[in-house]
């Protein structure tokens, strides 16, 4: 199966304000040759990476500020980016967190983790998938969580839409195998960003900690397997072995094993 050829290609990333969404950006200007559609709703970011990339690289970038827990946003979204690009994949890499004690109290919070995580993925996702079509090729990589595939306590929220995202994700390609639309997922586990300092996860595992992978390199793994058209990917040895073991483990014992594992100090 031939490769993805990013070059000269304008790519769509939510989320690419920071953290893993930045280092992605990053990869593909400076090692794809791809021009790129940065979305987020830190427009100052935005700018700030639009002239980092534009003075290191080649690469055209155009941005849209975008909060994505608002309907009306993840719409716009689309339109502007049709309008001011011809998109020819995206990357829906937007996701938030909230780590701590699952109750009521937080369910407002718990609320815009799913329309983030999931509502906006979903919508995205079937909205390029029929431009794509009509268009005639095009490709989508979500990216979930090695939380959506093994349940994580503390996270709760966080993991069963990323659960749901991936499942999602897996159902749409068997859907759409035929369409000439590539449907790709990308699974990593903890990774060394901002999101662990906003949510306090730092302070349970460090950004140093062995759990937590290193954003550039999970950039470099995401786009790799993006252009191999990977079915599912997860990234770095301790990631793979733990999804590896979940499969033949009573569910009990891995929910028990991970309470354990993220349990606040």
């Amino acid at each position: 199966m031939a490769k993805l050829n990013l070059e000269n290609k304008w790519i769509l990333i939510t989320g690419a304000s920071g953290g893993l969404g930045k280092s992605i950006a990053r990869y593909l200007a400076q090692n794809e040759k791809a021009n790129l559609v940065l979305s987020a709703r830190r427009i100052e970011q935005l700018q700030q990476l639009k002239e980092e990339i534009e003075t290191s690289s080649n690469s055209k970038v155009l941005y849209i500020q975008t909060d994505l827990s608002k309907r009306d946003d993840v719409e716009k979204l689309f339109h502007e980016a049709v309008k001011i690009a011809d998109i020819d994949a995206i990357i829906n890499n937007a996701g938030i967190t909230y780590y701590g004690l699952t109750d009521i109290n937080h369910f407002e919070t718990f609320e815009t983790i799913i329309d983030v995580n999931m509502k906006a993925l979903m919508w995205l996702t079937l909205r390029f998938l029929e431009y794509f079509k009509e268009k005639g090729n095009g490709a989508i990589l979500n990216i979930t969580s090695e939380a959506g595939l093994i349940p994580t306590p503390y996270q709760t929220v966080y993991s069963a839409s990323k659960h749901a995202a991936q499942v999602f994700t897996e159902a749409i390609r068997a859907e759409n195998r035929k369409s000439g639309v590539i449907i790709s997922s990308f699974a990593p586990g903890g990774i060394a960003t901002e999101m662990l300092t906003k949510s306090g996860l730092d302070k349970k595992h460090g950004m140093d900690s062995p759990f937590n992978m290193n954003p550039d390199v999970v950039a470099r793994l995401a786009v790799k397997s993006f252009k191999k058209k990977k079915f599912i990917s997860v990234p770095g040895f301790l990631n793979k072995l733990t999804v590896c073991v979940a499969r033949f483990l009573p569910r009990r014992f891995i929910a028990f094993s991970s309470e354990r594992v993220y349990r606040p100090l």
